[in-house]
């Protein structure tokens, strides 16, 4: 036999023993986390939106998105496949194909989340279905997985493959507290570079709380919509990110009858509003700064009296929240993962000792 012929043999018979076959579990049968409303139609969408009279149809796709959820399960397997399917959507300019579709995956280890891989969406965008081997290789025994869903896409279909001998079960969320947080696309997101990367996932495994992503690109406006949403939702605390989509205008018609809803609704529970943070862009536009400047502005007159008004109403207000060097943004008003790691910096440690006023330690 000739040695080329030999050498094909022995590369096929290593590939061969290396990659061991696999079974696929249907991911909705594990431990679905994050939604905001439980759906059972919909497990991967954040609630149904046919429950819940909402703004606009912009705000009707967005709810069916998997934003800021994750499936918690165990398994023992050396390798873990991903095989998912979106509803066909736009690609945003300013985010990677990962945080838009994409899924990532973290593992527990000495009490600790770390990343170990992401499931690559496909560059097809006609054909909105992916393969991708999240973990490879690693080592024997069960591992507690955190697996982070799509921020801006529907999912229709997830499967979890792992080796054929091994076993995957549902597992407990790690999270002691649920606390509501709802946003703009900052809290949807925009621009981290993978789901796992955003501030709420973020918060969420620096506190052991579970900070729920309740957030709409572009269109966190203080309707009342959200209100009656936010308040039939249970939780044991609840942050805004409410001021970086309305005008200074809207602010001012809309945030009491806000706060009104929501404290009326849960009066025993805090409720944190956070300051917007100013656009990078707006520094040689003009007409953008100062709508920005009347924006935060209104903000710091208005949310003083609302915190007197209203009990446990509590307003944080901040400079250079995703930089101080114009340098935390992709695009001028999305940060990026330096820009959420500053506002991280700057709001957590208040926001925590608020919560444990609460008993949420």
């Amino acid at each position: 036999m000739k040695l080329k012929s030999i050498l094909t043999i022995l590369a096929l018979s290593f590939i061969t023993m290396s990659v061991s076959a696999q079974k696929f579990v249907d991911a909705a049968t594990l431990n679905v986390c994050g939604q905001t409303l439980k759906s059972e139609s919909k497990p991967f969408s954040r609630f149904d939106p046919t429950k819940h009279p909402l703004p606009n149809k912009h705000v009707v796709q967005m709810s069916t998105y998997s934003t800021g959820m994750y499936v918690m399960f165990s398994t023992d397997s050396k390798n873990i496949t991903a095989k998912w399917k979106w509803l066909k959507r736009g690609i945003s300019n300013n985010m990677t194909p990962i945080l838009q579709r994409g899924l990532d995956l973290y593992i527990e280890k000495d009490g600790k989340w770390f990343f170990v891989g992401v499931g690559r969406p496909s560059g097809n965008q006609e054909k909105c279905e992916s393969t991708w081997k999240l973990a490879k290789n690693m080592p024997e025994g069960t591992k507690k997985c955190m697996l982070y869903l799509p921020a801006w896409c529907e999912i229709t279909e997830l499967q979890l493959g792992v080796d054929e001998n091994s076993s995957i079960g549902p597992i407990e969320s790690p999270y002691r507290y649920k606390v509501l947080t709802h946003g703009s696309s900052v809290t949807h997101g925009a621009s981290a570079s993978r789901p796992g990367m955003t501030y709420t996932a973020r918060m969420s495994r620096y506190t052991g709380f579970d900070f729920i992503n309740f957030g709409f690109s572009g269109e966190c406006k203080l309707q009342p919509e959200f209100a009656k949403i936010i308040a039939e939702t249970e939780a044991d605390a609840y942050m805004f990110d409410a001021f970086s989509n309305p005008s200074a205008k809207e602010i001012r018609e809309r945030l009491e009858p806000f706060i009104k809803t929501i404290t009326e609704a849960h009066p025993d529970k805090p409720f944190i509003f956070l300051q917007t943070h100013m656009r990078e862009d707006t520094l040689f536009d003009e007409k953008w700064l100062s709508f920005n400047l009347e924006r935060r502005a209104t903000v710091r007159e208005l949310m003083p009296q609302m915190e007197k008004k209203y009990k446990n109403v509590y307003f944080l207000n901040a400079e250079n929240i995703t930089s101080s060097d114009y340098d935390g943004t992709v695009d001028g008003a999305h940060p990026t993962d330096l820009g959420f790691d500053n506002f991280i910096k700057t709001y957590l440690p208040r926001v925590k000792k608020i919560l444990k006023k609460y008993g949420i330690k």
